[in-house]
């Protein structure tokens, strides 16, 4: 059941030929609208290839951290003013260096990975979709 929506929509996306950027671009959406209730997500990413993926969404990108709702991170940098906003990281390691980084999506093994921290999600008033609820995870591995 832990995979569950990872796998419907991984098996849905390979029986109809979608491309694994699709089918990422799909989790990232969903990972998305499930921690933000707005509809016109302002959206900051280092990340050349979400930019692209996402295009077509209900996404604005924006240039800047402080100007968005969330931030999509892949890169171990120093990103002062996304401290004040959620994250989401593309590595599951960039977890444990943005402390304000409520999940991560990330490839292993060949299959996605979702992985939300349960104190980072309370620690910032976030209430996921509960069809996440498998993916909440106590600690940082």
């Amino acid at each position: 059941m832990r995979y569950a929506v990872i796998l419907s929509i991984f098996s849905f996306s390979l029986l109809f030929g979608a491309s694994s950027e699709k089918v990422e671009a799909k989790i990232i959406m969903s990972m998305l609208k499930s921690v933000t209730d707005n509809t016109n997500l302002l959206l900051y990413t280092d990340s050349k290839k979400i930019n692209k993926t996402l295009l077509n969404n209900d996404t604005t990108f924006v240039k800047s951290c402080d100007k968005a709702d969330i931030a999509i991170l892949e890169a171990d940098m120093s990103v002062t003013e996304c401290k004040n906003i959620p994250i989401i990281t593309l590595r599951y390691d960039l977890l444990k260096i943005y402390s304000n980084s409520i999940g991560s999506f990330f490839w292993q093994k060949g299959r996605p990975n979702i992985v939300f921290i349960e104190a980072r999600l309370r620690d910032q008033n976030i209430t996921i979709d509960s069809s996440f609820n498998d993916f909440i995870e106590d600690t940082i591995w």
